[in-house]
């Protein structure tokens, strides 16, 4: 059973402190009924790097509203489609939405998505994920899509509100402690998202 869990993927740690030349994740999710938003959801992801046999396999699991600092292994990634017990991609991505399932074709924005390369005790900041069930037309079924928010703004947001949160007195002393440990690696971040949103202002094209 142990081999079979390994073959759909390790759940990294979350909210744990940074081992030597540990690297993290951060991605949040967002979950959008006609009716608004709604923290009564769930899905997963697969979060891989290349190297055949050798690579790093692993599964994020992203619920309602929440943000997530996952520690991974330095090295370059991509998002994939979730794997089977058996290590086969499934090609059907699952989302639970109030006690509803949904499934959808693994979203082609998702794959396309450029590579992550995480480096040793950074951050890397990936964005939020969408998942938004459409007004059903009438006689069909509601429709769901997914998609990932990686503007300046999503990423900026993640990080600040991730701060926010982590150094909460009502947060576990274990959480709390962790964000110690991260803190100057989110900062670091967060410089990097200002200064690219800077940029972005200084050379934006004219109309």
């Amino acid at each position: 059973m142990a081999a079979l869990s390994a073959c759909q993927g390790t759940i990294p740690e979350r909210d744990a402190p940074p081992e030597q030349a540990i690297s993290a994740i951060l991605i949040g999710s967002r979950f959008l009924l006609p009716s608004g938003e709604t923290r009564n959801g769930l899905t997963h992801v697969g979060f891989e790097s290349g190297g055949g046999r050798r690579a790093e396999v692993y599964r994020l699991p992203l619920s309602g509203g929440e943000h997530f600092l996952y520690l991974v292994e330095p090295g370059v990634y991509r998002i994939a489609p979730t794997r089977s017990l058996f290590g086969f991609y499934q090609p059907q991505m699952k989302v639970v939405i109030e006690e509803r399932t949904y499934q959808l074709a693994f979203p082609r924005d998702l794959l396309r998505q450029p590579p992550y390369s995480v480096r040793p005790t950074k951050i890397m900041v990936m964005g939020i994920l969408e998942a938004r069930v459409m007004t059903a037309l009438p006689g069909q079924r509601p429709q769901i899509r997914v998609t990932l928010d990686d503007s300046i703004a999503a990423r900026r947001k993640l990080v600040q509100d991730t701060i926010r949160d982590m150094m909460d007195p009502r947060q576990a002393s274990a959480t709390r402690e962790s964000a110690i440990t991260w803190s100057r690696a989110l900062q670091n971040s967060l410089m990097d998202i200002l200064s690219e949103e800077q940029q972005r202002v200084l050379y934006k094209p004219a109309p």
